[in-house]
């Protein structure tokens, strides 16, 4: 599997310029494109905190105390994605892909539910089919127009009006900004993968205590390492991106 190339060289479909231009918008005129302001991105994250996570947990945790088996417990907590989903519909007249991944983790978790519930070693290796199935669907996703870590940065990384997400969308047409998103989707993707394989090792090489252990412990590392990874590239990314801007402004007055 090829790695992506500075050039931008995967399958893409054509993308429309963003109004402003990120390399020759006045700054004033930039700043307001992005429409990333701290007040309205908290309130994009909370939105998401509520929905994505808040809502599918506590659906999840009522209907399993009212009876409910775990596979059904699982896909009537995709309610929460949906409504966001819905939401930012609203909001920008915009598919949220990101809540559209978080709906297909649910129906996954609740799919693997149903694997052998006897075995416990078995027991500590399902959630790693639904890790290591996200990464191969980042893997996968390579192959579409966009790669899966693009709309998560898309819900996390504006504050998810129309005019944010039209700005997200916009940079897809610069190089530099779809090389990164490529090589986040695949650091994330091979995290995933590995982590759940080391998990598939532990489980059945070590004590069930030890294996224990490390299946409700190594998931933290990873996604923590994976956030601040991912925060220091898009920090490293903007500071590039503004930089050039500067160039690009004063080469033109």
């Amino acid at each position: 599997m090829s790695s992506p190339s500075e050039t931008g060289s995967h399958p893409q479909r054509p993308v429309q310029s963003p109004t402003h231009s990120p390399a020759t918008a006045p700054a004033g005129q930039d700043a307001g494109a992005r429409h990333l302001n701290g007040t309205a991105m908290l309130g994009s994250f909370l939105l998401t905190a509520i929905f994505d996570v808040g809502v599918t947990i506590a659906v999840f945790q009522i209907a399993e105390n009212n009876g409910a088996s775990t596979q059904l417990a699982f896909v009537l907590s995709g309610i929460g994605p949906i409504i966001m989903m819905v939401i930012t519909w609203i909001r920008a007249r915009k598919m949220s892909g990101a809540s559209l991944v978080i709906l297909l983790w649910v129906l996954l978790s609740a799919a693997v539910a149903y694997i052998g519930s006897g075995d416990d070693r078995l027991l500590l290796v399902k959630d790693s089919a639904v890790t290591g199935g996200f990464g191969l669907a980042c893997l996968v996703s390579i192959f579409f127009p966009k790669p899966i870590m693009f709309y998560f940065g898309a819900k996390f990384a504006t504050d998810g009006t129309r005019a944010g997400l039209d700005y997200w969308y916009g940079l897809w047409q610069y190089p530099q900004f779809r090389h990164v998103q490529y090589k986040l989707n695949y650091v994330w993707a091979v995290a995933f993968i590995l982590e759940a394989i080391t998990r598939i090792v532990f489980a059945y090489t070590t004590s069930f205590s030890t294996a224990f252990t490390v299946s409700n412990i190594l998931p933290i590392i990873v996604l923590a390492g994976l956030i601040t990874y991912t925060i220091t590239v898009g920090k490293k990314s903007q500071k590039a991106g503004d930089a050039r801007r500067a160039a690009a402004v004063e080469k033109a007055a």
